[in-house]
């Protein structure tokens, strides 16, 4: 039989240890916030790179160019020393949170039922926070590590975009997604000019387009120019299509890009404390004390509310912008 909040009060203070409750209470609430955290529908650690923060010190991240060309030796000829250019951008961890508070009445009227809802509200709504701020950034208008704007011109030439290319299961919609995938795969280092060598991964898209980036990718083929050609060909089957749900409402119904893989060249980089990427949950110690007087209450609470907080240290930051290609925003 399921015990209300109070049944559960009353068996710790016939027990002598009521003061447990509050932390009692916060584990069962800690479980329901991780259950509701990992379980939110976003795929943002699939096409983000994740890592750890020591402190909430301003990190360099140091991008080194392409490395040139390999010489001919001659015999007895001399090796001469390669040269290469950096460049950085920056991540700094910041602390994002909130306090609820379960009160005496909540207790006394509560059968689980209302109160778990909270923490696993809360579990839903810090991924949702972290999901909209990584968003955000593929807003444009934020610069990358060259100094120049996220889907700008680069040298008068848009190298991670394609200009309000719809995506669709036809021909068309095929070619527009293979054709983000040539630029990706002819991205060149913006200083030594040579080929970065990076393969697509992902397609990207929010709901409203999942169904049909799932279709087209199953179903997308390019007929052989002759009789004897051989079979037909998929040339975006190499790619996962991947649902972010917030994009619908942070970027648009229409808005879709093919990613890199982030283990290779990551477009996002996300840092946790110590690697923790999970929230925290706390609880206030007590700090009111029962004092004698009258009969004994038998809601006779150390302090009438109980008041938790969560908080999540994490940090973001713009990496390669060569590893997004963009059709329609």
């Amino acid at each position: 039989m399921r015990k209300s909040l109070l049944n559960i009060y009353h068996e710790l203070k016939e027990s002598g240890s009521e003061s447990d409750f509050p932390y009692l209470l916060a584990n069962t609430m800690y479980k329901k916030l991780l259950a509701r955290f990992n379980g939110f529908p976003s795929s943002w650690r699939q096409w983000t790179l994740q890592g750890d923060l020591a402190d909430f010190k301003t990190n360099d991240r140091v991008i080194l160019s392409e490395a040139p060309d390999l010489d001919e030796i001659e015999a007895d000829g001399i090796y001469k020393e390669a040269k290469f250019s950096d460049a950085r951008y920056q991540i700094t961890m910041k602390t994002f949170g909130k306090t609820f508070t379960v009160t005496r009445r909540t207790i006394i009227n509560d059968d689980m039922n209302g109160v778990i809802r909270m923490p696993q509200a809360f579990g839903r709504s810090t991924v949702r926070t972290m999901v909209k701020k990584f968003l955000s950034l593929l807003l444009g208008g934020v610069n990358a590590y060259d100094n120049a704007t996220l889907f700008a011109l680069r040298g008068g030439v848009a190298v991670n975009y394609n200009v309000n290319v719809a995506l669709a299961n036809t021909a068309a919609g095929m070619n527009a997604v293979a054709a983000c995938m040539s630029k990706m795969r002819l991205a060149t280092d913006p200083d030594s000019g040579e080929l970065m060598g990076i393969t697509p991964k992902f397609l990207m898209t929010g709901t409203t387009l999942a169904p049909a980036a799932q279709q087209l990718i199953k179903s997308a083929q390019i007929l052989p120019a002759s009789a004897n050609g051989g079979g037909t060909y998929n040339v975006i089957g190499t790619l996962t299509p991947i649902e972010e749900p917030l994009i619908d409402s942070i970027l648009g119904t229409t808005w879709w890009a093919v990613l890199a893989d982030p283990q290779d060249c990551p477009l996002i980089e996300v840092g946790f404390l110590d690697g923790k990427a999970e929230p925290d949950l706390l609880v206030k110690k007590p700090e009111m004390v029962s004092l004698a007087g009258g009969t004994e209450d038998p809601y006779g609470y150390e302090f009438d509310d109980i008041n938790y907080k969560v908080r999540h240290d994490w940090a973001m930051a713009l990496a390669y912008y060569q590893a997004i290609c963009r059709g329609s925003s």
